[in-house]
């Protein structure tokens, strides 16, 4: 306590701001210059301003701190994992959006544990984040242990985000098909489902930009809207050599098959999805595997927000 006992009065110095954890008597006022000269303070017995104009200084301020813009993190944890685990999951994310910059506006984490006995690498992390001016970047990676796959997926995210912010892609050299992809569970065919469906608005896009779209997403497959043409278009990945393959409903691509046929194909051929035209609306529809041996069904549709639902479309 400071205080001038002459008057038989005392001084008492403001608090600091709980939610910001910034201390009031150091902060200048909103104009950026000092009240006072060699004021530290806002008191207004110090600083020669009184009454009303002083506390909208101060309200002023107080509404800047609280309204600052904060960063998005979010950490989602599936399946049985220890607390410790789980913390350090936490603390790694938030270290990797603080390290990307000030441009990053959202970094989600999901880590999932498997406990099909037929996965060899249990431990599944999936990672994206939003870049301003670049949008979105994600990683899907798995290994055997948690505290690997949280490490390889922020880290490799990280690369990613950083090549396709200073070169504008991650490149075809990325390597999809490692040791390190997630693996799909081996599920008896009677007890698989479609346990996801998906109904999307699909960006009209180039199949350039589409191309880098899939690459920094890193999905298998990727639908959009032709830009010139106006047809649902799919460009995905080739395995071998991870080439990427265009094609177009109503070709023979993607021929016209009811749902039923395009399961029996999927279980058939063994590729992670399969692509065709629906004979009622001509739109193109996927039916891919997910990595907990169930379906995912994507259907476009002509209203909703562009792109729902899209971001997982593999998970």
């Amino acid at each position: 306590m400071c205080g001038d006992h002459s008057n038989g009065r005392v001084d008492r110095p403001f608090r600091a701001c709980s939610k910001s954890g910034v201390d009031l008597r150091r902060c200048d006022p909103p104009g950026g210059r000092r009240l006072a000269r060699g004021a530290g303070s806002l008191d207004p017995r110090r600083t020669g301003v009184r009454g009303t104009a002083w506390m909208r200084r101060r309200r002023n301020l107080m509404t800047r701190l609280r309204h600052r813009p904060a960063l998005d993190v979010r950490v989602e944890i599936r399946g049985e994992l220890p607390r410790e685990e789980a913390e350090y999951a936490r603390a790694r994310a938030l270290a990797t959006a603080a390290a990307l910059g000030p441009d990053t506006h959202a970094l989600r984490l999901r880590l999932t544990r498997s406990r099909n006995r037929s996965v060899t690498r249990p431990a599944l992390a999936q990672a994206d984040v939003e870049l301003a001016g670049v949008g979105p970047v994600r990683v899907q990676l798995a290994t055997g242990t948690a505290r690997e796959s949280v490490d390889l997926v922020l880290g490799t995210l990280a690369g990613r985000a950083v090549r396709l912010r200073e070169q504008g892609d991650i490149g075809f050299a990325v390597a999809y098909e490692s040791a390190y992809r997630p693996q799909f569970a081996d599920r008896p065919l009677a007890q698989r489902r479609i346990a996801r469906h998906k109904a999307v608005v699909l960006a009209r896009r180039g199949p350039e930009q589409a191309v880098l779209e899939l690459l920094a997403l890193d999905r298998r497959f990727h639908l959009f809207a032709d830009a010139a043409t106006g047809r649902d278009g799919l460009v995905h990945r080739c395995t071998p050599g991870g080439t990427v393959e265009l094609c177009a409903a109503g070709t023979s691509a993607m021929p016209p098959l009811d749902l039923a046929e395009a399961a029996r194909r999927l279980w058939l051929t063994g590729r992670p999805f399969v692509g065709w035209t629906d004979p009622g609306d001509h739109r193109a529809r996927v039916l891919y595997r997910r990595f907990d041996g169930h379906y995912g069904l994507i259907a476009p549709v002509s209203e909703g927000r562009i792109g729902a639902g899209t971001l997982s479309a593999q998970d």
